[in-house]
Formats: C-alpha cells, structure tokens, sequence
C-alpha cells in the first residue's frame, strides 16, 4: 500500500495561488500542479473551518449527521479509522483549536498533535513570556477568558503585543515535527498536515512581499480591521492583502522545503499527495473581510485542489469539485471501499472520466437559520435559509446576476439544492457532548473568532 499525505491550508484562495493575485514567487505550488492533476474549479463545503473539515476528513457534507457546532460526530465516518483499520500508520499535525481532540478530530490518528500543548513561548520578549504563564493559569478559572481577552486585544491594538501562547506553530516548526514522526514510522502511512500560516493575524516574512511591515504594525492592523471589519478603510485592507500574500509566498516556500525532506523519508515517487484548503478569505469585496462562516462568495469556498500520483500523470480538470472528493480519493489509493454515507467521487477517476455537468454544495451554520450554495461551475446560488430567498451570481463577477442569467439556470440550481437539502436532512447521527475549554475558547477568540 502506497504512502497518502493529506496536506492543508486555513485560509488560501484559489485565486492568489492561480490567478492575476497570485505572487510572482510563488514555485511549489504551481510546480505541484503541473506534476498532478489540477481541479480549476474547485470548492470548499463550508466557509469557516469547524464545518469544513467535517468534509474534508470525512467525505460528507457538514448538514449530515449531527449538528456542526457538536463536533465530529461518532457516527460520522473519519478517513483517519478507516485507513487504521488496513494497517495505515496515522499521524495528524496542526495547531488549530477548532481542530482539537474537543471537537473529536483526532479520531483514528495514532499520533496527533493537538492532543499535548503545542504552543511555543520561543521567540517572545519577557513581558510576553510571562503574560503566558499568566494567561495559563487564568483561563483554569471559569468566566476569566473575558477579561484575558480584553487585556490581550488592547495590548494588540494599542502596543501590537501578541499576548500568551503563541496562536500556532509556523510551517518551519511544523515540518520539523512531521518529518521526525516519518522517520520513525515503518509505515504503509497516512499524514495529515494543516498549515495555519496564511490564517489571520497575518505575519511579515523576510524574502516575500510583506518584508519591510513590522510584526508589531501587522498585530494592530489585525486587530483594527477585526473590529472595524466591512468599515475598514481600504488602506488598512490594501496593506493587509499585502500580508496575506506575504504568508503565502513564506508558505510555498517552506512546502518546498517540506516535500524535499519527505522525499528523503518516504520517497513521494509511490506517495500520493492531495492539496487542498478548508476555505478562501475577503478583503472587502462585498463588505466582508476574512472569513465570517455565513458568506460563501467566490473568494470565501473557491480553493485549489491538486492531486498528485506519479501513476497517474498531470492534466487540468474544469470539472467542478469540492473537499467532500477528498476522501473517497485516498481511499482508492489504498485500495478501499468507502462506506455508503459518503458522497463524494475520487477525484481521479474525474480526472479521467470528468462528467458533462456536475453541481457541487457548501453550508454555513444551521438548516433553519443558516445559509446554503450550490454551483455549476459557471453560476452561483446562494440561499438564506431562514428567509427562503434565493439569489444568483455569475461565479467570476462580483455583482448579481438575476437579471442576466438565463431563468432555466436559475431553476436548475434551485431544484438541485433543494434535492441536496433533503438528502443530508436524511442522515442523522447519534451527536455527543462538546465541553469547551476556557483556554480553547480564548484561543479561538484570538484567531478573531466569537465563540
């Protein structure tokens, strides 16, 4: 059974890794499409992370089974066992607290980092140091995460100080962890690596874009436009862009690296590797600014997705796709069945055999007061549950497209996602009890979320 490396970003969009956005360094990534097989007209199955990766390790959409904010549902099913139960060693690495073994993520891996601490006071000043231990101790006491987190945003917007624990591990630190575990492992080998560098706050990095910014400006700006979001004035969102494309130019250079040393370890000539992010980002295009979990506009599900498998050879699919295809592709590499609850296709056999038409979905929230999408590849509809309205965009403008589109196109993605709605609303899952952690719940506040 061949080696499978599941690799991840929060936060990239398609269009600044392919597109007229994309930075002129970037050299892995587009190297790694041409090698492989890459999906243009790709899509997440959620805007924000906690749904997304119900999908993207499960190969269902976020509706099935329990609701999303309950975690990974035990009776959903998770790549991670499925692969263990065929003698798969499993590892899975990131430093996402929505991605902690709270939510239930870590199921089936041998070896996940979210299980132990992987913060790291390397590189802080003292002050900041010792506001750490601070903030340890304090978010043991219920109700103090409040007031741990107004100390932390007025340090960042006022001093740009980044407060306690670092919010995650940079791609550098996370390759030397995951490369240690494939030395030690004899493998057949699954691996999961989440990247979290292009994830807001975004950091400047020497060699890219954003050298010149200081850490301590980029930590303010951060934290004004999270406060000001859609009212951000655009020089504060024009700078921020230039740090998001920083990121990811520090990104597609330490994947390079990354993929050079797994070489060395497990040799990706029979590896397959799969590519993927768990959602775009805004800045500003319709007065949203990072990735609220509501909006599922172009720049917030359109992602690049790219498989590589020496056997099969590289080409360019326009096929639409999403990250429910993820698993039931790594599973055929190992030469699997996936149970019947999933409802994606192995992306391979799209890229052989790609479909005349195809629809692909993402949710946000709840069915009753959440919103849904369905796209053909050329259209969008986007519908706000709660109002039962529908509304229409041409995929690659920015305004709507109601008077434009043909009304039968309108109709079809109508009836398609109401088909889609009535078959996740068929499977239902057992659900658990999700305890939140005050020191999960500080941390996902100083990602800018409000849970």
């Amino acid at each position: 059974m061949k080696d499978i490396l599941l690799i991840t970003v929060d936060s990239l969009r398609a269009d600044y890794v392919f597109g007229p956005k994309a930075p002129d360094s970037l050299e892995t990534l587009p190297k790694l499409a041409d090698d492989g097989i890459h999906f243009t007209n790709a899509h997440s199955n959620a805007g924000y992370t906690k749904a997304s990766f119900l999908s993207i390790l499960s190969g269902t959409y976020p509706w099935m089974f329990d609701a999303v904010d309950e975690g990974f549902d035990p009776d959903r099913p998770h790549v991670a066992e499925l692969l263990s139960d065929v003698g798969y060693e499993t590892a899975g690495f990131h430093t996402n607290a929505y991605l902690s073994p709270t939510y239930n993520y870590d199921r089936g891996f041998d070896q996940y980092l979210g299980r132990e601490n992987a913060s790291s006071d390397a590189g802080m000043g003292h002050f900041e140091s010792t506001f750490n231990d601070l903030v340890e101790t304090a978010v043991s006491t219920r109700g103090v995460a409040e007031v741990v987190h107004w100390v932390y945003s007025q340090a960042g917007k006022r001093v740009g100080l980044q407060l306690g624990s670092n919010l995650y591990r940079p791609a550098e630190d996370l390759n030397d962890t995951i490369v240690e575990w494939t030395r030690e492992s004899s493998g057949p080998r699954f691996v999961w690596a989440h990247y979290m560098d292009v994830h807001n706050p975004y950091y400047p990095h020497e060699g890219t874009v954003s050298e010149g910014l200081s850490r301590r400006k980029a930590i303010k700006l951060f934290h004004r436009v999270n406060e000001q979001r859609g009212d951000a004035p655009q020089t504060d969102i024009d700078t921020l862009e230039r740090l998001y494309r920083g990121e990811i130019e520090y990104f597609d250079r330490e994947l390079g690296d990354f993929l050079e040393r797994l070489d060395d370890t497990i040799g990706l000539d029979d590896t397959l590797v799969v590519f993927s992010s768990d959602h775009g980002e805004a800045f500003n295009e319709r007065g949203v600014v990072f990735h609220p979990g509501s909006a599922l506009y172009e720049e917030n599900v359109h992602i690049p997705i790219i498989v590589r498998d020496p056997e099969i050879g590289h080409s360019t699919v326009e096929t639409p796709v999403s990250n429910v295809d993820l698993v039931p592709t790594l599973l055929s590499a190992a030469d699997i069945d996936g149970p019947e609850e999933l409802v994606g296709r192995d992306l391979t056999t799209l890229h052989s055999h790609p479909p005349d038409d195809r629809f692909v979905f993402a949710e946000a929230y709840s069915q009753e007061d959440g919103y849904a999408m369905v796209t053909d590849g050329k259209y969008r509809l986007l519908r706000d549950m709660a109002a039962g309205e529908d509304t229409l965009y041409s995929r690659f403008e920015s305004t709507r497209s109601n008077g434009e589109a043909p009304e039968k196109v309108r109709e079809e993605l109508s009836a398609a996602l109401d088909e889609h709605i009535d078959s996740v609303e068929q499977v239902d899952g057992q659900g658990g009890d999700v305890e939140v952690t005050e020191d999960v719940r500080l941390q996902l506040r100083k990602l800018g979320y409000d849970e």
